[in-house]
């Protein structure tokens, strides 16, 4: 992983969204802007990669938008 002082402005919005809280593993919601997408994540790591992806796919057009992800379920 990318050092924190080398992240972009994307990744570093991806990465505080990602560890708003306590990691547990299960099923995380991440939500931008009207655009909502499930994943499954066993770690931080794996659950930044996948939201990092989905989120950079929406960049262009929401770049300025909020993003939140929350724990959905185990």
């Amino acid at each position: 992983m990318t050092k924190i002082k080398d992240m972009s402005k994307r990744e570093r919005k991806v990465l505080d969204a990602c560890h708003n809280g306590w990691f547990m593993s299960g099923e995380y919601r991440a939500i931008m802007d009207g655009h909502e997408r499930s994943f499954n994540a066993d770690s931080k790591r794996l659950l930044f990669k996948d939201v990092d992806k989905w989120f950079s796919s929406h960049e262009q057009n929401h770049a300025d938008s909020p993003l939140l992800v929350k724990y959905v379920a185990a």
